[in-house]
């Protein structure tokens, strides 16, 4: 696919959970094609190293790929470190990288709890404090928090619960709202994106479960990559959305309309 605009020239792009195949990975290719220069992480060191050289091949692009558990605060700090000597501060921040560990109030594991908060909202809280200075002084740039429609149904399927990822993406956005407020008068914004059900490896496995939702949606069909993918360029854009801050944008094909 050709991308003449290549809007992203030289911009430095931080994508987290960057080893996934339905969002993490194809976004840090595409900011890769558009001109970034894009560094990655991910906990799963295989996925993770697989996109970094199909980002090297596919793109032409240097890319800086770190496996780490993005709950651990001290690699986050080499990672920034590391990322600003290697390509420089960053200018957009993709917090794309969250945990779901499944189960119902009655017996949720206290430590599942602990665990999907920590990765889902607190390592966002972290990474954004973090380039968040960087941002401030060069009056520019931007963060994208990837959240789900949890935020506002929980689980709509009776048979799984997820009260820890829904709580974690409610709270995200609170955060993007009140980092937008904070950084908007130095020209930085902040927005989320509040995804639906959009086709996984996590989503084909409760395949059976989740189409008789789907078919009572508007557009009668699962998200697909570049749904997403879409809706990431256009609120990292300062040409085409720069008046936006402070939004959680839903990518749900209607799944949830907001009053």
């Amino acid at each position: 696919m050709d991308h003449p605009e290549r809007e992203f020239e030289d911009k430095v792009v931080l994508v987290t959970g960057g080893g996934g195949g339905c969002i993490g990975g194809p976004t840090a290719l595409r900011f890769a094609q558009e001109g970034a220069r894009v560094a990655i992480c991910d906990m799963h060191e295989r996925r993770l190293r697989e996109w970094s050289e199909r980002i090297r091949k596919e793109a032409s692009a240097r890319v800086l790929d770190f496996h780490l558990d993005i709950a651990d605060r001290q690699k986050v700090d080499a990672m920034i470190a590391e990322t600003a000597r290697g390509l420089g501060p960053v200018d957009i921040l993709i917090c794309n990288a969250a945990e779901n560990k499944l189960g119902h109030m009655v017996d949720y594991d206290p430590a599942d709890w602990d665990r999907t908060i920590e990765v889902s909202l607190s390592a966002n809280f972290y990474l954004s404090r973090k380039v968040l200075p960087a941002m401030v002084e060069r009056r520019g740039g931007g963060i994208i928090h990837i959240g789900s429609i949890a935020a506002w149904v929980g689980d709509p399927n009776p048979d799984r619960g997820e009260p820890a990822y829904a709580a974690s993406k409610a709270a995200l956005l609170a955060l993007t709202r009140n980092i937008a407020h904070e950084v908007g008068p130095f020209g930085v914004r902040c927005n989320a994106i509040a995804l639906g059900l959009i086709w996984s490896r996590f989503v084909e496995k409760f395949d059976a479960q989740f189409r008789p939702l789907i078919e009572k949606t508007p557009l009668r069909r699962y998200g697909q990559t570049a749904d997403v993918i879409e809706c990431i360029l256009f609120l990292a854009s300062d040409r085409r959305s720069g008046f936006i801050t402070g939004e959680s944008v839903n990518v749900s094909g209607g799944f949830y309309m907001r009053p």
